[in-house]
């Protein structure tokens, strides 16, 4: 059994959370930046896992732009889908808007991982804001944003339960 995981982020959470989830699987993983990915790839894969970051709602072209193409061939094959973003937010509205309703509706699982926040991460703008973000959040009291190992488990097992199948 073998199983794509193509991503795409503009943080290293979404990489990270991949790397994760693939380590929780009983199958051999291919990790698969987005850019890298092709239409050939879906056909070698017998589960294919999509994971993207969400910010404020959006997501990278990248991710449109490759679904757009090779939404036949994902729409034949078992096909996950992984948003990183904010928790409390209604996320098979999020899911639509990211990953079209066509294929959330075709898909055997989606879940959100929740994201986390690294000062040491991008240019010095980007740092910078991550940084001012950080802040506010001490400044509120507010706990700081963090990846969600519950949820990256439970869908790991739900994965696992479907490859035994």
């Amino acid at each position: 059994m073998n199983i794509a995981i193509i991503h795409s982020t503009s943080s290293k959470s979404t990489e990270k959370s991949c790397r994760i989830l693939s380590d929780k699987i009983n199958a051999e993983i291919q990790l698969i930046p987005i850019e890298k990915a092709k239409a050939e790839c879906i056909l070698k894969y017998n589960y294919i896992i999509i994971a993207c970051s969400a910010y404020e709602g959006k997501v990278q072209n990248a991710v449109k732009r490759y679904i757009s193409r090779n939404i036949r061939t994902l729409k034949e094959k078992p096909i996950a889908l992984i948003l990183n973003c904010e928790e409390g937010i209604d996320i098979t509205e999020r899911l639509n808007r990211a990953f079209t309703e066509e294929l959330v509706n075709s898909s055997i699982a989606s879940s959100n991982f929740g994201y986390e926040l690294d000062p040491d991460e991008g240019n010095i703008i980007e740092k910078r804001k991550i940084n001012k973000i950080i802040d506010n959040y001490k400044k509120e009291g507010k706990k700081l944003p963090a990846l969600n190992m519950n949820e990256i488990e439970k869908f790991a097992d739900y994965i696992n339960n479907m490859i035994e199948k």
